[in-house]
This record gives C-alpha cells, structure tokens and sequence, in this order.
C-alpha cells in the first residue's frame, strides 16, 4: 500500500490546561502516497480558511502568553468627546504606556492583546492583560484610564479560548480592512509575548485513528475534532485535548483567587 509507506508529521502544542494536535501526510518527505484530486478553493472558501487561520493563531498566541485568572478588559469613552480612530490610537498608546509604567512598579513586566472596534457602533478597546499579584492589576488598569468608562472580567477558568479569539476576529472583520483604520492590523499586541512552538514529530505508522484517545487526565474535544483534506489533497486531522476537571492547572500563589466562569464573556 503506498499511502502506508508514506510518513506524516504529527505536531503538538501544550498549554497548562490544553494540548493541540495536528497530523497531516507529508507527501514531499515519502514517494507516491494516495492523494485525493485536488480542487482549489472559491474566493469564499478561501476567506474563511483564511479567518479560521488567524483564529487559532491569536487563540495559540493567547494560551502561550495568559492564564485563567488574567483580565478581558474593555475601554469606552464619554459620549461627548468619543475620538476619531486616529485619536483612538494615541490615546490608547498613552494608556499602554501609562500601565507599562505601574506594572514595572510592582516588579512584572505587562503583556497585552489589544483590538479596538468602531464600525457601526462607538469606539472603544478591548484588552487581554496579564494581572499583577494580588489581583491588583484590574483596579490599576481602571485607574489609568482617564477618558471614559471600564469594565473588567476574567478569562475563562478552563483555559479555552476559540470563542474569544473567534469574537476579536469576527468584530474586526470591516474595520481593519478600512484605509481610516490606523492600526492596519486586527488586534495589536506586546513584544514580549512568546510565540507557540510545537513539538514536529515525524511519524510512520500507517494511519492514524479517527478518533484519537487522549492521554490520562485529558479529554477529547469533540467539537474541535476535524478529520478531512487539506489543501494538497492529503488527509488531515485536528483535534484539542482538555485538561479534565479537577485537574486543572492553577497560577502560583500569591496571584489570588479570582476564579469564575463569565456567563456574559463573548
């Protein structure tokens, strides 16, 4: 059977509470190999590969860089004097820089995620912040903002985050495509955050199962399970594995307990 003989790479991401699989055939790395006919995709398919695509890169970049118990903090602004997308962006500079400055105070360096939404609504920030021992850094954040309102939540406390990178995507579909859009960007971010790496393994089994069982302590995500054909026309699979209940990683003492799953968090 040529496709037995044919090896694929099987790459794993691991977060505290999550683990991420991917396989594919690498049909450049072994001869011959049974391929489906390829078809390219139309302009519709292609956009939303394109969106799932930066879906689970923000949601990667998110696990890799913030926990449970770190702030989803949005930023309005009085209706009298709400800014134009320019004056946003300095403005939310001066803000930026203004927390990096407490943050350095109280010995931690700040990470951040940032997206600000304004098309057909009014403007305003929404931010994924590292907190700050003691659970000080949700009343700091509020106190360096000086042109409008907050409000701040917790990430989810299992640590799973399609949904919120799926709704920072979604939002910013029509603003960071406008020429007024200063950030040309969907969501701007710190450069101290840590890129995910997986593991690459090259694997010679001859196939892999259609459901895969999933390590002791973890459960499978069947929503997320996705057993089809890439691009190439080779099989693929991708699936995550949660940590199961009970189990579940916490952050170190002294960071506090703010636990708690947000009904109303997008």
């Amino acid at each position: 059977d040529l496709e037995s003989a044919m090896p694929y790479i099987k790459k794993t991401y691991r977060y505290k509470n999550v683990i991420e699989v991917e396989r594919v055939h690498a049909g450049r790395m072994g001869k011959g190999g049974r391929r489906e006919k390829r078809r390219l995709p139309t302009p519709e398919e292609m956009e939303k590969i394109n969106e799932r695509n930066v879906i689970r890169k923000l949601r990667r970049l998110i696990h890799a860089n913030f926990d449970p118990e770190d702030l989803w903090l949005t930023l309005t602004y009085r209706r009298e004097s709400r800014p134009t997308p320019g004056e946003a962006e300095k403005e939310l500079r001066r803000y930026l820089n203004r927390l990096r400055t407490a943050w350095r105070k109280q010995g931690a360096e700040l990470k951040y995620i940032v997206v600000t939404e304004y098309m057909n609504k009014a403007i305003h920030h929404h931010i994924i912040l590292n907190d700050l021992p003691n659970c000080a850094g949700a009343k700091l954040a509020a106190q360096k903002w000086k042109t409008g309102g907050t409000h701040c939540k917790f990430l989810y406390e299992d640590g799973e985050y399609e949904l919120l990178a799926a709704y920072i995507v979604k939002e910013t579909n029509k603003s960071f495509r406008d020429p007024d859009n200063p950030a040309k960007c969907r969501y701007s971010r710190s450069r101290n955050l840590v890129e995910p790496q997986p593991e690459r393994r090259v694997m010679k089994r001859d196939d892999w199962p259609e459901e895969p069982r999933p390590p002791k302590g973890f459960c499978l995500d069947k929503q997320s399970l996705h057993n089809g054909i890439n691009r190439l026309g080779y099989k693929y699979q991708y699936y995550r594995l949660l940590r199961m209940p009970g189990q579940i990683r916490k952050r170190g003492k002294g960071h506090g307990d703010k636990r708690g799953k947000n009904k109303d968090q997008p």
